[in-house]
């Protein structure tokens, strides 16, 4: 695993995480999953724990509550592993700004009249 951090990210898992970042959730979980499921090593966990934490914010914005809080909490256990950074991604900043968007998410479901503002981030190491 420590050795597939080191490569370079390949160009479908920039333009996934451009598409994450700019709000295209649904086109990055489409991008990412054709890269996840014809991957075989355990760098695979890591494309999954970014394209979950992509589709819970998805949810998020339709109003599935239940379903964001399952995604972001298994994308981040999955990245939890390649912490703190992998392919020159800096996995500690998105676990951080996921954190903070699965507590936010807690708050919506005890009072619905709240609005979305922690959306996470995929930030690169400078």
């Amino acid at each position: 695993m420590e050795n597939d951090c080191r490569e370079k990210p390949p160009s479908k898992l920039l333009e996934g995480i451009g598409q994450f970042n700019r709000g295209d959730y649904y086109d990055c979980h489409e991008t990412l999953e054709e890269i996840w499921m014809h991957e075989q090593g355990k760098i695979r966990d890591f494309y999954k724990g970014i394209l979950q934490i992509g589709v819970a914010v998805y949810h998020a914005k339709r109003s599935n509550l239940k379903g964001a809080l399952r995604l972001v909490s298994s994308g981040m256990e999955l990245l939890s592993h390649f912490s703190p950074e992998c392919m020159g991604i800096d996995v500690a900043h998105l676990l951080q700004s996921a954190g903070r968007f699965r507590e936010e998410l807690n708050e919506l479901a005890s009072d619905p009249g709240l609005s979305l503002r922690a959306i996470p981030v995929i930030r690169f190491i400078e």
